[in-house]
């Protein structure tokens, strides 16, 4: 049963002639006739009652026209439907971030997203680099906002640049040294360190490592959490000193202090990832909006402090 056939019926019972049907249509009363009939033998009834000057529904006609015009209705609805969701203004977006290098800039993204894009259900999760990886491969997550990749990993995903940072150090504000402007790290090659999780954040940990080893020393690691947050309240419980990417400032943790290392830091670039290949509509619009926004959130992140 074709879509044309219902409308043509739709307009004729309306209308009650095949003449005004045929111009509203644009269609020659002929073709509109003999797709009616094509109608009515498909279902096996007759829907109209046609005489040289008028037109009636039959009973079944009437029973029939409400089912045409729900069907012709869910048929726009559906084209509508099919439409936003290919401008990405429908569906989900499911987001995975490193919590410490987004919180300053995500949520007021987020807000403005859902503000051009209402109808999409954006879902937000706190992973740890190694747990985004995962959610990519259960394909629980869209998009990821976490520290650069590590080359093994480059091969199978989009990585965009958002800010650079360098590496900091936390320590206890009880701590000697806490006051200091700018601290040597060599100065620290007694004290115990909180570092994250190697696991979780290979690369990052890596930096934090060769960074002491300019310095001089190896780091006498206490323990490994893999969150920023238990971290930092590892280093105000007087656990050890960690260091740490200088968008943790954004937090507020009591009992830490959070100083410039004198040592060159490496670059730590935040970054956006995504699967390589097409991405879906959300996730286009989505990046679009992170392009316009960019130049401000660099700005803001890199300058902070």
């Amino acid at each position: 049963m074709e879509l044309r056939y219902l409308r043509y019926f739709v307009t004729v019972a309306e209308r009650q002639s095949f003449t005004r049907a045929a111009e509203e249509l644009h269609v020659a009363q002929s073709a509109i006739s003999q797709q009616i009939k094509s109608l009515e033998d498909e279902l096996g009834v007759s829907l109209l009652h046609r005489t040289k000057r008028s037109v009636k529904l039959t009973a079944a006609g009437n029973a029939f026209l409400s089912e045409a015009k729900e069907i012709l209705a869910h048929a726009e609805l559906s084209k509508q439907i099919a439409r936003r969701a290919s401008r990405g203004e429908t569906g989900s977006l499911a987001i995975g971030c490193v919590g410490a290098g987004a919180s300053a800039f995500l949520p007021e993204l987020i807000q403005s997203y859902r503000k051009r894009f209402p109808a999409v259900r954006v879902h937000l999760y706190e992973l740890t680099p190694e747990q985004q990886l995962q959610a990519f491969a259960s394909e629980k997550i869209d998009i990821g906002f976490m520290r650069a990749l590590a080359a093994s990993d480059e091969k199978n995903f989009t990585q965009e640049r958002i800010y650079r940072d360098c590496l900091m150090l936390a320590v206890p504000e009880t701590h000697a040294l806490a006051q200091v402007r700018q601290v040597r790290l060599e100065k620290f090659a007694s004290d115990d360190f909180v570092m994250f999780s190697r696991s979780e954040a290979p690369k990052l940990f890596d930096q934090m490592t060769q960074l002491c080893a300019k310095a001089g020393f190896i780091p006498q690691i206490v323990s490994e959490p893999p969150m920023i947050q238990t971290l930092l309240l590892s280093v105000a419980a007087g656990i050890g000193v960690a260091i740490v990417p200088g968008c943790v400032r954004s937090f507020h943790q009591p009992g830490v202090t959070i100083l410039p290392v004198r040592t060159v830091s490496p670059v730590i670039d935040f970054v956006l990832i995504r699967p390589k290949g097409e991405p879906s509509p959300t996730v286009s619009a989505w990046l679009e909006l992170v392009q316009e926004r960019l130049s401000v959130i660099r700005q803001q992140m890199e300058n902070h402090g």
